[in-house]
């Protein structure tokens, strides 16, 4: 920014070392916090970053064994939440999924604090910070969280929270769009509101592997952290190192099958946002919102296209909030054991290390993918399947959602 050089435009300015990738997320958590690694050598700045994620996965282990009712559960939540290949990746490569991780346990916890029983005002506040906390970590870092918004806007209880997170992100991001020092490179409202409308143009001219990581003006714009979801959304990265469903299956096939099928579990899971609101029973309303909202931060895995390895480290929330799920009478707490098995296979190494050196095939690929891929497969399928006969067995007041 001090050089009139857009912070997504890694390699505009003085090369700073042969490690450079590109920066894709909000222009806010590239100011706010990663400038201050930008204080010391490269090397020196990737051990403080580590170091930084370390952190908040340490955070978010202690404010999920917290709630935990027993010893066993905290020692389980700790070893469950620090432990995995996929964590120990996301530190050796120095990404910022961190702050996604601690978003996810914020939003989690919020929700299992309003699926208490008894709701004193103390958790309800709690769970309103936590909720707020979750969704602006995740809205300034990686916004994957944007697929639970139409569920916690339905939902009484994280409605108020939500609104005024949306109208926080709002703000910042109009600021980095609309002042100059902020925003280097602009390209102005009327190119912006053009690639609004046009999500062809966006998917064909600002996809980052299919340009060859070379920069278009448009992709300089800090508006880009809206529109790189869609400018990935079709292309799919068929490299060895991609852990996603669309390139799991297309290998397997032989074939790329058409984008819209890998939309299915997000259509899924919208649907359902709109019914969870309508049950009666609140205890059992918010228990359904926190299973869904699991099962929505699996679509990513399922949905999106290019999916690294590290990136699973995000089921660590996931395995937390299942351990405090079975010290309660949830409707669905005796397939936890299996939930958590599932899920925990995800933690595991691949058989990479096998293969090295020999020739990359279909079944290579399938090995290397399939313990990280096939349980978040099973375990969406599972929780959705528990959340569907949940809403059959349930009273549903469709004219009762203001006040509930």
């Amino acid at each position: 920014m001090k050089e009139g050089i857009s912070m997504f435009d890694t390699w505009g300015g003085a090369p700073y070392g042969p490690y450079a990738t590109w920066y894709l997320g909000h222009p806010a958590f590239g100011l706010f916090v990663c400038s201050w690694f930008a204080f010391f050598a490269p090397w020196t700045s990737y051990w403080l970053f580590v170091l930084f994620s370390f952190s908040l996965m340490v955070l978010a282990a202690w404010l999920m064994a917290k709630e935990a009712s027993n010893t066993l559960s905290k020692r389980l939540i700790w070893f469950l939440m620090l432990f995995g290949l996929p964590i120990f990746w996301m530190f050796y490569v120095g990404n910022m999924h961190a702050p996604l991780i601690l978003a996810l346990t914020f939003i989690f916890l919020a929700l299992h604090l309003f699926s208490l029983p008894i709701n004193s005002q103390h958790n309800e506040k709690l769970a309103n910070k936590y909720l707020m906390a979750g969704l602006l970590i995740s809205f300034f870092s990686k916004p994957i969280v944007l697929l639970m918004l139409p569920l916690l806007l339905l939902l009484k209880k994280t409605r108020k929270t939500t609104f005024i997170s949306l109208i926080i992100y709002g703000i910042v991001s109009l600021l980095f769009i609309v002042v100059p020092f902020l925003n280097p490179e602009a390209i102005g409202f009327k190119n912006i509101i053009y690639l609004l409308s046009n999500p062809d143009f966006v998917k064909q001219h600002m996809n980052i592997y299919q340009n060859q990581f070379v920069l278009n003006a448009y992709m300089k714009d800090n508006s880009i952290h809206w529109f790189n979801l869609i400018a990935q959304s079709d292309y799919r990265l068929m490299h060895i190192d991609v852990f996603s469903f669309p390139v799991f299956f297309d290998t397997l096939l032989g074939y790329p099958l058409n984008a819209g099928w890998y939309k299915l579990p997000i259509y899924i899971t919208l649907f359902l946002s709109f019914l969870i609101p309508f049950i009666q029973n609140k205890e059992t309303k918010y228990q359904l919102a926190l299973l869904l909202s699991v099962s929505i931060s699996l679509t990513f895995f399922l949905s999106y296209n290019t999916v690294w390895e590290y990136q699973y480290a995000s089921l660590s929330p996931v395995l937390g909030i299942f351990v405090l799920q079975y010290n309660r009478k949830v409707f669905y707490r005796k397939w936890i054991p299996l939930l958590l098995f599932i899920c925990f296979i995800s933690s595991l190494p691949n058989f990479y290390f096998l293969l090295r050196g020999k020739e990359i095939s279909a079944i290579s690929l399938f090995l290397i993918r399939f313990n990280h891929i096939l349980p978040v497969i099973v375990l969406f399928i599972f929780s959705i399947f528990l959340i569907v006969k949940k809403l059959i067995a349930s009273d549903i007041n469709f004219s009762n959602i203001i006040a509930n």
